[in-house]
């Protein structure tokens, strides 16, 4: 098997659709299988109408919402191919350039983790690779989302045409060496969700692994941050990221290490 695909999905079945879709239309000759874990608690007959919807594609369903870590975790213990590729459903695939990704891995067998060029609908670039935080990097985000309101984009400053290393890598998107979760492990389900992928690429480069940031590989990502676009303290997603900020910090603190 080339590829295992894992999507976890949470009351979103018609992004879902649209995700699996770009997959099969954009993976070429590769061997793939589609994992899907859904953390919706959908009813037995709910759960049948969608078995048939879904044909080809497998399967989880949780009684309860148990987060995104969990539930990639669910799909990364069922996963048989020598790649894994993490998708939000509200991403697709734009055409069959994750062969580029597939190019990094086969050149240098340290690589880890490659993340893509993550667009929006119009077009434009999502900063989905950036640093491990610092003080001073997170003062710097929060005074810019508190002063525009959370509707201000803080991309960091790399050059978005270049393949290179990276501290870390965005979850809506990421292809993972099988081989290299073997070692290190799976995501950590203390993070409920936000902070995971973060957290899973310092581990990768804890244990000498890399990260790469790869942009011949183009996905489009239709979501908003919903933790930073409202920057109100009754967003509930705002304290979820709250909570995965701080058990980040207890568990790594503001030291970043050297990657690169």
């Amino acid at each position: 098997m080339d590829l295992s695909v894992v999507i976890v999905e949470y009351l979103d079945l018609a992004s879902l659709r649209k995700a699996i879709s770009s997959i099969r239309g954009n993976i070429g000759q590769l061997e793939t299988e589609v994992i899907v874990v859904s953390n919706s608690a959908y009813p037995g007959s709910k759960q049948a109408e969608i078995r048939r919807d879904f044909l080809g594609v497998r399967l989880i369903f949780n009684q309860n919402n148990r987060g995104f870590a969990a539930g990639v975790n669910q799909g990364l213990a069922l996963a048989q191919g020598e790649f894994v590729l993490l998708l939000n459903p509200d991403a697709r695939l734009l055409d069959e350039s994750i062969v580029h990704a597939l190019e990094l891995f086969r050149a240098n067998p340290r690589v880890a983790v490659v993340g893509p060029l993550i667009l929006d609908r119009s077009g434009k670039i999502q900063d989905s690779c950036r640093r491990f935080l610092s003080l001073g990097i997170l003062l710097q985000r929060t005074a810019k989302r508190i002063l525009h309101r959370g509707n201000v984009p803080i991309p960091e400053e790399i050059d978005y045409n270049l393949s290179q290393k990276v501290d870390w890598v965005c979850g809506a998107c990421l292809l993972v060496r099988h081989s290299a979760i073997a070692d290190i492990g799976p995501l950590d389900e203390r993070f409920f969700m936000y902070m995971e992928d973060m957290d899973w690429c310092r581990r990768f480069w804890q244990k000498g692994w890399e990260v790469w940031f790869q942009p011949l590989w183009k996905v489009e990502h239709n979501a908003g941050r919903g933790s930073t676009s409202r920057f109100r303290l009754t967003n509930k997603l705002l304290w979820l990221h709250l909570a995965s900020l701080s058990k980040y910090l207890v568990k790594w603190g503001f030291k970043t290490p050297r990657t690169r």
